[in-house]
């Protein structure tokens, strides 16, 4: 829900026309996950159903949020003609958002438009200015209130009894006093906001030249720089510190033996219960596990090479297990901090022509070289070495150094039924790609993102299509990093397919009366079913073993999509 309060005040006096406005708003966000909230009873057969006899019984509790914001924003401007071919505009904006401890807001901006010739067919663009972003409510919803829900799930020891208890269909209420009792905490983590948190801002600037070449014929060249600061980054503020003199924790866990008898209280063992051994060691060996009798103890030994993307492999687990004590708080695993230091940086250079066909049409053709940079490509991206941001820096998943676009409209003539021809055509250079691990968390920071290590040429890191070889001596370089160690494979090296659109419509208008007619429209969407190969949102993960759809796109743009339409307007 949001209440608005807007106005602006326009005072025009000689070459200076000043505005002046305010902009308010109330806003009220209330988050509801529905997930589960009804209660989901599982059952291991139909005649389990029929006897009602469940196998499983979920419940959540506790899913709403609500969050409350005040934005303000204040601005002063002045558009000044100091000469008849030339017009300066400057300003200053201040916003301030209550839901965060931002106060220091300030927007500058200037700008000019020239007219060298003094003709009206040559205009000079310049501009600059710092943007603020707004608060992403729903981001903020998750760090600052943390998830308050809470769990019923009978696979826990602590709810099991409600198997006996509870009767399809009638599920557990919101007052009954078992919620309170059973229910778990649903985070096994917790989420917070980083000190000095702040508001992203952009660093703006452009300049631009536009000529009218001829009658309806126009060119023009810009040039756009976007420095952005102070993004919306992740890390885990509560991952195991390593200790002084150590290379990494594969280093660390091999200098020593660990204590893995078990607690008298619980009857756990700290570590691992694999070969009931009361010391755990580790080496660098790809065997998961082995146990072997010294001194009259049994010691389970584990090996940190293993070869398992699993994060329940032995070799992780045993790992975290082993460094619970290196955490700034030993009580819990992750703490998933939101801190504003993320930055991109955009350098794009495009050339567009315009160039109408008569009264009949008109047809605009653009070409964009750029750069764009960035170390994450979401608000709530983790680095891959915790709060090492630098070594994210590349090249961003949206880096296409070439993109063409090209559209048009054509109107026939009356003997052709005045049939309304038009379309787009969109393509883009090979864009970025990260590479993985399938997930497994190798370095043992609690975060899902790690990459492989890699020997070799980056620049052969290319995508292959469906059937072509795979470069054997390609797939050789790579490896999964030591548990314990962090892959060495810089982000997003690998680049992925070029890809293009086309889209056309063809529309024919009959009219009855001034104010009756109708449309008939035929729009195809890639009318030549072209095959356009994209990575989408996928991860491309290296895996020790089965490597036969390495760097294979699995998924083509919209296939060709036919769609017949008739409007009526009265």
């Amino acid at each position: 829900m949001c209440s608005r309060i807007e106005d602006t005040l326009n005072y025009a006096r000689g070459a200076h026309t000043a505005r002046i406005g305010v902009d308010a708003q109330i806003i009220h966000s209330r988050f509801v996950d529905l997930e589960d909230t009804t209660g989901t009873f599982e059952f291991d057969s139909p005649a389990d159903f029929l006897a009602n006899k469940p196998s499983r019984y979920q419940h959540r509790f506790n899913t709403e949020s609500e969050l409350r914001n005040t934005y303000t924003g204040v601005f002063v401007q002045d558009d000044w003609k100091l000469k008849q071919n030339l017009t300066v505009s400057f300003g200053l904006r201040w916003e301030n958002e209550t839901i965060i401890e931002d106060r220091n807001n300030f927007s500058p901006r200037l700008s000019l438009a020239w007219d060298p010739l003094k003709t009206g067919k040559t205009v000079v663009r310049a501009g600059y200015g710092i943007f603020y972003n707004r608060a992403l409510l729903r981001t903020l919803d998750d760090f600052i209130l943390t998830s308050s829900a809470l769990r019923i799930d009978t696979n826990n020891e602590v709810a099991e009894r409600l198997l006996t208890e509870l009767r399809f269909p009638a599920a557990l209420t919101v007052n009954d006093p078992r919620v309170t009792q059973l229910g778990v905490r649903e985070s096994g983590f917790l989420r917070r906001i980083g000190k000095g948190f702040r508001i992203p801002e952009s660093y703006q600037a452009s300049l631009g030249f536009e000529r009218e070449v001829a009658r309806g014929f126009k060119v023009e060249i810009n040039y756009v720089f976007n420095r952005g600061l102070h993004l919306w980054r992740e890390i885990n503020a509560n991952a195991p510190q390593l200790p002084a003199g150590f290379r990494d924790f594969a280093e660390y866990l091999v200098s020593r033996d660990f204590d893995n008898a078990r607690n008298p209280a619980t009857g756990q063992r700290p570590i691992t219960a694999t070969g009931n051994a009361d010391v755990a060691r580790f080496s660098l060996s790809q065997t998961p596990s082995e146990v072997i009798t010294e001194g009259g103890r049994r010691i389970v030994i584990i090996g940190l090479d293993n070869p398992s993307p699993a994060n329940n492999s032995i070799g992780r687990a045993g790992a975290l297990a082993a460094l619970r004590g290196l955490r700034p708080n030993p009580g819990i695993t992750q703490i998933e901090e939101l801190q504003s230091r993320g930055n991109s940086s955009y350098h794009g250079v495009s050339v567009e022509a315009q160039r109408r066909l008569t009264q009949r049409g008109f047809v605009r053709a653009s070409y964009t070289l750029s750069k764009l940079i960035d170390d994450g490509v979401v608000n709530t991206s983790s680095p891959l070495v915790v709060g090492d941001f630098r070594r994210e820096r590349a090249s961003s998943l949206q880096d296409a150094r070439h993109r063409v676009a090209i559209s048009g409209s054509y109107l026939f003539p009356d003997w052709l039924g005045r049939m309304n021809l038009s379309g787009t055509f969109n393509y883009n250079s090979s864009l970025p790609f990260s590479i993985g691990v399938r997930g497994n968390d190798r370095n043992l920071d609690d975060v899902n993102n790690d990459r492989p290590n890699f020997t070799g040429d980056l620049d052969k890191i290319v995508w292959r299509r469906p059937g072509q070889p795979l470069d054997q001596s390609l797939a050789a370089g790579f490896s999964l990093p030591t548990i314990g160690t962090t892959g060495n494979l810089p982000r997003n090296v690998g680049r992925g397919p070029g890809a293009y659109t086309l889209n056309l419509r063809l529309a024919r208008e009959f009219k009855f009366t001034e104010s009756r007619k109708a449309e008939f429209q035929i729009e195809a969407f890639n009318p030549f079913n072209a095959t356009v190969f994209s990575f989408g949102s996928e991860f491309i993960d290296f895996g020790a073993t089965g490597l036969g759809n390495f760097l294979t796109p699995r998924r083509t743009v919209k296939p060709r999509t036919m769609r017949v339409g008739l409007r009526f307007d009265f």
